[in-house]
């Protein structure tokens, strides 16, 4: 018979108490890996949304600069005539990518948002413990941090669809710039 607390295997943490409720690995097939500090897995999700922050900064930032010299080019183009009635269209083009532009450093800010209240929460598996026996700090850093997250897809979704919406109007543009350029 094994008496509570006795350690039956050389390997320090067999036995350990689990953080995951009974059955919660059966039902969900999420394991919960400990170790002492903040889980290897969370620290490589950090990184990636990191990048992923940087990157969408970094692709908002060349856009809407593109943007601004595709508005004062478009502005030229009222002096074709053969051009006049698709002008709302290249400037609905340029508007919507302006807006994705927009959307993408938005995205950046809500993923480093994000990114600061996973900071605020300490993942040892002691720290949690604690916390999940007191005040549980924890619980609604990660709910608000997920609510951020989930707003950047939203939005990241929504951006796609504008520059969805662009091909059509891209190509009946391209197609009458080419007969006037033909002519």
């Amino acid at each position: 018979m094994v008496e509570a607390g006795e350690q039956t295997s050389p390997i320090a943490f067999a036995g350990t108490e689990d953080l995951n409720a009974p059955g919660l690995v059966a039902e969900s097939g999420i394991l919960f890996m400990e170790g002492e500090g903040e889980p290897t897995e969370l620290q490589r999700l950090k990184r990636q949304v990191t990048l992923l922050a940087d990157e969408t900064q970094q692709g908002g930032d060349w856009l809407a600069q593109a943007m601004e010299k595709a508005w004062d080019m478009a502005g030229n183009l009222a002096a074709y005539p053969a051009l006049a009635d698709l002008l709302g269209e290249r400037h609905r083009i340029i508007a919507n990518d302006w807006q994705s532009a927009g959307m993408q450093a938005l995205v950046a800010r809500l993923l480093r948002r994000a990114l600061d209240l996973l900071a605020q929460v300490d993942f040892s598996p002691t720290a949690l413990r604690a916390d999940l026996r007191g005040e549980r700090k924890a619980p609604a850093y990660l709910y608000s941090a997920s609510e951020l997250l989930d707003r950047a897809a939203d939005l990241m979704a929504e951006s796609a669809i504008l520059v969805h919406e662009n091909e059509r109007r891209w190509r009946v543009f391209r197609g009458r710039v080419r007969e006037v350029q033909s002519e």
